[in-house]
């Protein structure tokens, strides 16, 4: 690429230019990643838990442990050119600070003073350098990518360029970052024909997206705090969805991904381990009925209309499937399917969802009065069911398939022993559980989940913790799925795709596993929101990603990774900087990748991160924001033309990827039959 005012900067220089060291600190269900440096000192807010430390990026010579016990105020040798993962348990809620020493490559642990909460984590910006773009035309080399003569169009500026001599001259647009995309002005497709490599996912939470019924908000008993309403429902549903789908279609999104919309456990637990709110099941991860709508969320003729609507627009639809375990027992459900463990105060409402802790009492201190050791604790899902730590029910273990996740009581989904439902949960109304001759308990949860298919016509799953359940299970479901939807399809006269399965295994990265062989057709991919904060920064440090990426593509043909910039389960990208340049950036490096994306709703408007008390996760659940100012405005505007671009060439998620080598700066085309599109990038723009 020639420019004609272009220089090469060094941005930020330090001695660890080339280097990235990267903290992660996860628990079984969530993540945050952090980057290392010297200065400023990293202190993050931790609770009472068991974590995993991985550092990464750490470059040089080092004398490589392989095991060591983290102690506190004692350094710990990080290995080089491999990841360090260290085990550690944190017994006090507090602040930590993670010391690093680059030139020991060193990491020390210590627990910080009380007052030091009162200062937020700045992230710094990346280290790196960039070719810089200081504005007027460039020419960009397409090399044999197009004929002389033909006729392009930049997506962003709207100019038409002619090739020339195998180039094109032309001005990035005003607030693009840089960036060109360059399509053909006369399409040779006639029909674009959906990829699921090239899908545009857009991540709904339910109940924190769009109110459209405000006369279901508090079904079931349930209460808003009158505080922050960290931990309650908002009132988002289906209905709310059906108002925005021309608002989501807009994004150049081609699926949905729900949250799970089944009927969720009636009452709280605290929420935070200091029991600082109530924590309802608002993210729908905590299921009391598989079989029926959660009220808060709507009702069978609202799906019905979703589904119908959607597929109008081209959108298809995936549920959100939870098959490893069933919400908690909370006070309104162990009073309302009559399982005698609760021992009341007097003083306790007639509603025991109705209880608040009183002076000296956190939202925990329910539990006071739960007689845990109580045998009839049978007659809630029964040893035969869960593993869980009561009475008569088989202990959690300790491997990926037998531990219980935050507590949760976990199916015994390889058992081959007959089972019955809970008559609790036969009897819960407008159920439609039914005790069925020799089914077990995967077989219970497959019908259950497949049913919402073969009634609806759903195109789709996202799989929740696929790690905690074992393979031939998946399979099951992905097979029973299948049919299910091509039974719909044969009643309802319809035609279309197979059905289509997304796993999240936690922490996997980009790379073809044997989870591909337990019918998953793509899995998230937890590795691209870790590149984030270079390529927003730089988009030309995507060049390796996207090159590996789009290499395994090509030589795995049922390879497909699901990427994104933010997650319930780790942070928003936009509260990382709280920048809108660096927002738009990334959405530049995250639409323009191969393989499939998944947007989590309102990335393409920086929302803010929301109140979250003492557990961080819950701010990354935050309201949509509707009412958008200026900044806002432009940044869904330029989101809106990159997503129907990838939209409209299948070529950019599923084509081959070819670098397009330039005297300066950064392009690559892609190329899937007959759907050719170049990108450029002129250099990030230099500041006045």
């Amino acid at each position: 690429m020639k420019f004609n005012k272009i220089s090469l900067i060094l941005l930020l220089a330090s001695p660890s230019l080339f280097a990235s060291p990267n903290l992660t600190i996860s628990t079984s269900t969530n993540s945050r990643d952090f980057p290392l440096t010297s200065e400023p000192l990293l202190v993050v807010p931790l609770t009472k838990a068991s974590y995993t430390l991985k550092v990464t990026g750490i470059e040089g010579r080092c004398i490589t442990i392989k095991e060591q016990k983290v102690r506190f105020n004692q350094p710990l040798a990080l290995n080089c050119s491999s990841p360090t993962e260290l085990a550690i348990k944190i017994r006090f809620n507090g602040d930590y600070a993670f010391i690093f020493d680059a030139d020991q490559k060193t990491l020390l642990i210590k627990r910080q003073p009380k007052k030091s909460t009162n200062k937020a984590f700045k992230r710094p910006l990346p280290q790196i350098q960039c070719d810089t773009y200081a504005g007027g035309e460039v020419t960009v080399n397409l090399a044999d990518t197009y004929k002389d003569g033909t006729q392009l169009k930049d997506k962003l500026s709207g100019q038409v360029v002619t090739v020339i001599q195998q180039q094109v001259t032309l001005t990035p647009a005003v607030n693009s970052g840089g960036l060109i995309l360059l399509e053909p002005l006369s399409n040779p497709i006639k029909e674009i024909q959906f990829n699921w490599r090239n899908a545009n996912i857009y991540f709904v939470m339910i109940d924190r997206f769009n109110n459209a019924d405000t006369t279901n908000d508090n079904s079931y008993g349930r209460h808003k705090d009158g505080k922050d309403e960290v931990g309650t429902f908002h009132g988002g549903d289906l209905k709310g969805v059906i108002e925005k789908l021309d608002y989501i279609k807009s994004l150049g999104t081609n699926a949905i991904w729900l949250s799970p919309i089944v009927e969720q456990v009636h009452g709280f637990v605290g929420g935070g381990s200091a029991g600082s709110f109530p924590f309802y099941s608002y993210h729908g991860y905590w299921a009391r009925d598989f079989t029926k709508i959660d009220e808060n969320f709507g009702n069978e003729d609202d799906l019905k209309r979703l589904v119908e609507e959607a597929h109008k627009r081209g959108i298809k639809v995936l549920l959100d499937v939870v098959i490893n375990h069933s919400g908690y027992a909370t006070l309104a459900d162990l009073q309302f399917d009559q399982i005698p463990v609760v021992n009341p105060s007097q003083n306790w409402p007639a509603q025991w969802g109705d209880w608040q802790p009183s002076t000296g009492q956190n939202w925990h201190s329910f539990n006071d009065s739960i007689d845990y050791s109580n045998v009839a604790w049978s007659r809630w899902w029964g040893g035969d069911w869960v593993r869980t730590g009561l009475p008569n029910y088989p202990k959690p273990g300790t491997n990926d398939r037998t531990l219980s996740l935050a507590g949760l009581p976990d199916f015994i989904t390889e058992s081959t022993t007959p089972v019955t439902p809970p008559d609790w949960l036969l009897n819960n109304p407008g159920t439609r559980v039914i005790s069925r001759d020799n089914y077990t308990v995967a077989d219970y949860l497959i019908k259950w989940q497949t049913d919402w298919v073969r009634r609806f016509g759903i195109d789709g799953y996202r799989i929740d913790t696929v790690k905690h359940v074992s393979g031939d299970v998946w399979m099951r479901l992905k097979q029973a799925a299948t049919k299910s939807l091509d039974d719909w399809r044969e009643e309802n006269d319809k035609t279309g795709q197979p059905f289509w399965m997304m796993g999240e295994v936690w922490g996997h990265s980009a790379y073809r596993s044997p989870y591909y062989d337990e019918g998953f057709d793509a899995l998230i991919n937890f590795d691209m929101q870790k590149k984030m904060d270079h390529g927003a920064s730089c988009f030309s440090q995507m060049a390796d990603t996207y090159q590996n990426y789009a290499d395994t593509l090509q030589e795995e043909p049922d390879f497909n990774p699901v990427s994104y910039m933010s997650s319930h389960d780790t942070e928003l990208f936009f509260g990382r900087f709280k920048s809108f340049e660096m927002q738009r950036n990334a959405a530049n490096a995250l639409l323009l990748s191969p393989g499939a994306i998944q947007v989590y709703y309102g990335d393409e408007v920086a929302r803010k991160i929301g109140p979250y008390a003492d557990d961080f996760h819950q701010g990354t659940r935050s309201d949509m924001n509707w009412s958008l100012d200026a900044n806002r405005q432009e940044l869904l505007k330029h989101w809106q033309t990159l997503g129907q671009f990838r939209q409209d060439h299948p070529a950019i998620g599923a084509g081959h990827h070819k670098e397009i080598k330039q005297q300066n700066g950064y392009a690559f085309s892609r190329t899937l039959g007959a759907d050719t599109i170049v990108v450029a990038f002129a250099g990030k723009p230099k500041s006045l």
